[in-house]
């Protein structure tokens, strides 16, 4: 099923560029991808390969400091050879913005699948942003919809960190949950994944002084910077996009394998 021409000639004029981020070994994804996301015109950008690189080598280059990524996240783990290739591919997307100036970028992984039902208010959530936006998220996970037992967790978060017994300070735990907004947009909590997002050239620099070196996953860069409150952030209501790994055998996640891999 094809986007919409209407959506399609949206996105293109709203965005100074569309990627789909990938590597070029990964053939079956780029056909998957060309076929989720037929109708929409957009450019692959060739990201880090983790079979091109190696735990030894990237952290001797200056390019990862496993160390302070272990501090940074709560179950102490270092990132797998697939998360830091993930991570330095979203990365260069961020470096090539702030080189060429783009403005707003829209930013898919190769993985991705549009919600067709939900397309045809795509315009109309994007239209009630704020002229200081920095980051969207037009597909993401955890966190959706804010329950009681929820506030509860982030109440309990919020004493914990009062009292330092916990890694995140009282202002990220009391950012943990989005918030109303307006009819088809929230105010970003945590949220995981990085399938389907956009971002604005001032989001660029400040990710990029964030993970240069790399010491965050992918995802977790960006809720951990919105935790923090230095992103304008927003999470669109419904979500217009999601992983393929979801809703069709085959799709695979090439980052997910931290358990597999020696660090």
């Amino acid at each position: 099923m094809a986007i919409d021409t209407n959506i399609s000639q949206y996105l293109q004029q709203y965005f100074d560029k569309i990627f789909v981020v990938s590597v070029p070994r990964f053939t079956e994804r780029h056909l998957y991808v060309q076929e989720q996301l037929k109708g929409l015109p957009f450019d692959f950008f060739w990201g880090a390969d983790k079979l091109k690189l190696d735990t030894a080598g990237v952290k001797t280059a200056g390019i990862y400091d496993e160390v302070k990524a272990k501090k940074l996240q709560r179950q102490e783990r270092p990132l797998s050879l697939g998360e830091i290739a993930c991570s330095l591919s979203h990365r260069m997307v961020y470096e090539e913005m702030v080189k060429h100036n783009w403005q707003r970028v829209l930013i898919f992984e190769d993985d991705v699948c549009p919600i067709h039902a939900d397309l045809n208010v795509l315009p109309e959530a994007l239209a009630e942003l704020p002229q200081n936006w920095e980051l969207v998220y037009l597909g993401y996970q955890k966190y959706e919809t804010v329950t009681p037992a929820l506030k509860r967790k982030q109440l309990f978060y919020k004493l914990l960190s009062s009292l330092g017994l916990m890694k995140w300070s009282y202002t990220m735990a009391s950012n943990m949950l989005p918030t109303p907004y307006s009819k088809h947009l929230n105010i970003a909590g945590f949220h995981e994944c990085t399938h389907a997002y956009c971002i604005t050239l001032s989001a660029a620099k400040k990710l990029l002084e964030a993970q240069t070196t790399v010491v965050y996953r992918a995802d977790d860069l960006l809720s951990y910077t919105i935790l923090k409150g230095d992103l304008n952030a927003f999470i669109t209501q419904p979500k217009f996009f999601d992983q393929g790994s979801l809703h069709q055998t085959g799709i695979v996640s090439e980052v997910t394998d931290r358990f597999a891999e020696k660090s």
